[in-house]
């Protein structure tokens, strides 16, 4: 009895290393039978042909030809590559196909693949063997370490020994599996990690955080000497998941914390870009993008930080901006906008740290400081580099007046002196008589009563007037000019005035001295039209009009009277619309009269002693206007 439990005790003995040895390879097993479960219940769920039931019968029939028999029985897309010709013998009957892929993939180690409804079925990967523990001592009690190591990985004894000691040693990604070989007995822990990176041509420093740093020296071609200078030392806080680069270098990152010079060097190594560092980049960030641009990624990871970067000749420089004074320079020439003009809308809040100069030559800017802010700037006049529509407007301006004028009476009197005769009788009657003219008219009608003689200053008028007409005044004038700018047309005219001083000289016996000067008045027909186009081309129309018209002069040599209408008004028409803006109307009306009183009141004998006006005049002034935009 007691050699029975000795003997299974041997056993179980012996089977524990087996054991320990088979576990991950059936972890291994375990995670890849779940994928293909979850990859064949997502493929039947989108193709309902997986879920047919076939029956298969096979004698000897290699696993291959199996599989190609069931995609022909059932249907579906399979394709089979790199698997054994293994006899199989098998009889199903009602059995699902993707039971069938299961059961398979099980039983003969496979693996399988989804691209839309196809399924590719291969040999699984072998599971890795264990790597072999490190023979690694460490005594707390003294701080001692011992070792007898002959040829395994640098990681694997590296955290052996964190795990032991319970200190911090840090280990760039490219040693990880550099072999590493070297005996030592009890040593004090600084000498044993001295001598353990010296023997195998490796450099070793601890810091004053008592952390440890592992690197491989570099040869420097100074004094022919090798300079030893710990590397930056990549953390690595996010896995290859986390961040992708895509074929087209299209960037998908969700990382919620990691340093940002790992996820900058990772994405130079991924997009095979030659980079440089004038500084260590101690930041620490968390960024979530989906199918973005190397540049756009850097912009908001170094947002609000002291570090900026630029390119030179292709090449990535990346450092403390202020100071190692990385500063970007560019020319960015404009496509469609002159550069005259662009300066003054770059908001204040983008360039003020950024050093804006105009470039006419070549129709372009010159933009120069921290390569974020630049880059801003940037993007920011490419999104207002868009063509300007050019407009082109009629203006019709009618000006129409209407006038009937009557005038009719006599009107006899004392002149301060003798006047001709003189006036008009046809198209009118309009006629001044001299005194004497008035005698030779008595002295003809003498003979049968006498009327004396008139004084040499007498003077006698005669008026019989009747006017109707119509003037029409029209002028269509023709503007262009860029969206969102003002075009003024003004046409007029000028008229002088004799202006007189008088200056004296002198207090006891003064001297005058007259002197003039000519001096001008004007009258013009000023438009000035804003034309603002949207984008459903409809056309805002910013106008103003003024109108200025000489009157008569109450003097000579007085200044010139002026009368003026304007307007102004916003309309919205729509493409090679006419549209009526505004018409100024002015109507006159005089009805007069003036003669003897009492005679002047009764009808045909009130034109012999008095005189009758009547004056109807009516003014219309109408401004049409038909914008074009010109693409």
């Amino acid at each position: 009895m007691i050699r029975l439990i000795y003997l299974s005790l041997l056993s179980l003995w012996l089977l524990l290393p087996l054991s320990a040895a088979g576990q991950p390879s059936i972890h291994s097993d375990s995670v890849r039978l779940s994928g293909i479960e979850s990859r064949l219940a997502m493929l039947a769920g989108r193709d309902s042909t997986f879920c047919r039931e076939v029956d298969i019968t096979s004698g000897r029939l290699s696993l291959s030809e199996l599989l190609r028999n069931i995609a022909r029985t059932s249907g579906v897309n399979l394709s089979v590559r790199s698997v054994d010709n293994i006899p199989v013998s098998c009889n199903f009957r009602r059995a699902r196909v993707d039971d069938l892929v299961r059961f398979l993939c099980r039983e003969y180690r496979l693996d399988i693949a989804v691209a839309g409804n196809i399924l590719s079925v291969f040999p699984a990967a072998a599971a890795p063997s264990p790597s072999p523990d490190p023979d690694i001592v460490y005594q707390a009690s003294d701080s001692t370490l011992s070792y007898d190591l002959r040829g395994e990985r640098l990681i694997d004894v590296v955290k052996k020994i964190v795990r032991l000691s319970d200190r911090n040693i840090i280990v760039p990604e490219p040693l990880y599996d550099s072999r590493v070989s070297g005996y030592v007995q009890r040593m004090p822990f600084a000498e044993a990690m001295g001598t353990l990176a010296a023997v195998n041509g490796l450099q070793s420093a601890c810091d004053a955080d008592n952390v440890w740093t592992i690197w491989r020296e570099d040869p420097s071609s100074q004094d022919g000497r090798r300079r030893s200078a710990a590397p930056y030392v990549r953390q690595r806080q996010f896995t290859p998941d986390e961040l992708h680069v895509d074929s087209l270098g299209r960037i998908t990152a969700h990382i919620s914390r990691s340093d940002v010079q790992d996820v900058i060097l990772d994405l130079c190594d991924e997009l095979k870009l030659d980079y440089h560092f004038l500084s260590p980049i101690n930041l620490t960030a968390g960024i979530w993008v989906d199918d973005t641009d190397f540049e756009t990624l850097l912009s908001v990871l170094l947002k609000g930080s002291p570090y900026s970067y630029y390119t030179e000749r292709g090449i990535w420089i990346f450092g403390a901006a202020a100071t190692d004074r990385l500063t970007s320079a560019c020319v960015l020439p404009m496509v469609y906008r002159a550069v005259s003009h662009v300066e003054q809308i770059i908001p204040d809040a983008l360039r003020q740290n950024v050093a804006v100069k105009t470039f006419a030559d070549l129709n372009a800017l010159i933009l120069s400081g921290d390569r974020r802010d630049v880059a801003r700037v940037e993007a920011f006049l490419r999104s207002v580099d868009k063509p300007v529509p050019m407009v082109a407007m009629e203006i019709l301006i009618a000006d129409i007046t209407k006038g009937k004028i009557h005038e009719i009476g006599l009107e006899a009197g004392i002149g301060k002196s003798a006047v001709q005769t003189s006036g008009t009788l046809l198209g009118g009657v309009d006629m001044t008589f001299s005194a004497s003219a008035v005698n030779k008219m008595l002295q003809c009608v003498s003979g049968t009563v006498n009327l004396g003689r008139v004084a040499p200053e007498f003077y006698l008028s005669l008026q019989a007037l009747e006017e109707d007409g119509t003037i029409r005044l029209l002028s269509t004038p023709k503007l262009s000019t860029l969206n969102g700018h003002e075009a003024v047309l003004t046409s007029g005219e000028t008229q002088y005035y004799k202006e007189v001083q008088n200056n004296y000289y002198g207090t006891q016996n003064p001297i005058s001295s007259e002197s003039y000067q000519w001096k001008s008045v004007d009258a013009n027909l000023s438009v000035k039209v804003t034309p603002y186009v949207s984008e459903d081309r409809h056309i805002t129309l910013d106008i103003e009009f003024e109108q200025t018209e000489f009157t008569d002069r109450k003097i000579d040599d007085a200044p010139p009277g002026t009368a003026t209408r304007s307007f102004r008004s916003i309309v919205k028409v729509q493409n090679e619309e006419m549209v009526l803006l505004g018409g100024l109307d002015r109507n006159t009306l005089e009805n007069s009269s003036r003669g003897v009183p009492l005679l002047a009141r009764i009808p045909v004998i009130k034109w012999l002693f008095g005189k009758e006006k009547r004056n109807k005049v009516e003014r219309t002034l109408n401004i049409f206007i038909k914008p074009t935009v010109i693409e």
